[in-house]
């Protein structure tokens, strides 16, 4: 049987900075994901060779391994076993055997208000969670998740594996991930396919690195800055989130102090920049130095312009269309709406 491979599933969370007009609210949580336990299995991106997860997961059998369920798999004459501490090892959750896979009822009806969630659980629906939140649920859905893509839900054991990576409580993602995959193996599913391509890929080249890597392979779809589009209800919904509850950073995703307040950006004002020619440049003296840095930030709701230097060094434009522009005195020309500042 040739299984499918979907290419929005086990994606690459987007651990970037966020785009100028999201910087305000979702700064916390870009820094809250880069430093939580599962940050190494949301962000590691190995080459994904197509022939070994196909081998992989045509060859999976769920067997007793030293009295544990494991996954044991052929791959070119090689006996491959994926256990829990495999699993533990190669996607370093750093989570222990006890920690437990699950949270009372009690315990997650606690933090759901949290989230500012105004539906029934279970489960626990994406659009009916604050924006802030909303994200973390979409990435978790997309690259921890079994689910094959196209559900905005979670489930009870998924809700308390997100909810314990917020209140950093112990939670044994390890086990989580193999339960997953020997439901895949065994055929629980009815829709088999190519579950955790990328988890595949990371256990055999941390178990079996002498394996033969070549032909074909899996090109998961990106996860961009067009992460945050999905924060929008879209149109003709019915029942949607109506901000009943205030929204409230906490645990792994508070408030950090170094939060811009107040991005300096423009509304809708196209703007570019140009370097200008060496023999436009007017110096004082001779020896003055290079400006270090000029960053410019743009995007289809304005520009954000920020320079590395000495007070001194830079002047501050608020005269055109309310943008606030902190720009060299030299060396740099800004242009916007075909205007020359």
């Amino acid at each position: 049987m040739d299984l499918k491979f979907i290419a929005s599933h086990n994606q690459v969370a987007y651990l970037a900075p966020p785009p100028v007009k999201h910087k305000q609210l979702y700064t916390s949580l870009i820094k809250g994901l880069n430093t939580c336990r599962i940050v190494h299995a949301l962000r590691d991106n190995p080459v994904v060779y197509e022939s070994l997860i196909r081998d992989f997961w045509k060859t999976a059998k769920v067997e007793i391994v030293e009295g544990k369920g494991a996954i044991t798999v052929e791959i070119d004459g090689t006996k491959i076993i994926v256990t829990e501490q495999v699993i533990r090892e190669a996607l370093q959750f750093n989570d222990q055997e006890t920690d437990p896979i699950e949270l009372a009822a009690g315990a997650i009806e606690a933090i759901l208000p949290r989230l500012s969630y105004e539906g029934r659980f279970p489960p626990l629906v994406k659009k009916f969670v604050h924006p802030y939140w909303r994200l973390l649920l979409h990435m978790f859905l997309l690259c921890m998740t079994e689910n094959r893509g196209g559900i905005d839900q979670l489930n009870t054991t998924q809700t308390a594996a997100l909810i314990c990576v917020i209140t950093n409580e112990p939670f044994n993602y390890s086990r989580y991930v193999l339960e997953a995959m020997k439901r895949n193996a065994i055929g629980l599913r009815k829709d088999k396919f190519l579950m955790y391509p990328r988890f595949v890929q990371m256990i055999l080249n941390a178990r079996y690195p002498e394996l033969r890597r070549s032909g074909n392979t899996l090109e998961l779809k990106p996860m961009g800055p067009s992460c945050f589009g999905t924060l929008t209800t879209k149109k003709g919904t019915e029942k949607k989130f109506e901000g009943l509850i205030e929204l409230e950073k906490f645990g792994q995703f508070a408030e950090t102090e170094d939060v811009v307040e107040n991005p300096v950006r423009a509304q809708a004002v196209p703007a570019r920049a140009i370097v200008a020619e060496e023999h436009d440049i007017q110096r004082s003296t001779e020896n003055e130095p290079e400006p270090e840095r000029i960053t410019i930030n743009s995007d289809d709701e304005g520009v954000e312009i920020a320079c590395d230097s000495d007070d001194d060094d830079c002047k501050t434009r608020e005269d055109h269309n309310d943008i606030n522009l902190n720009l060299y005195k030299r060396g740099i020309q800004i242009q916007v709406d075909s205007r020359t500042i």
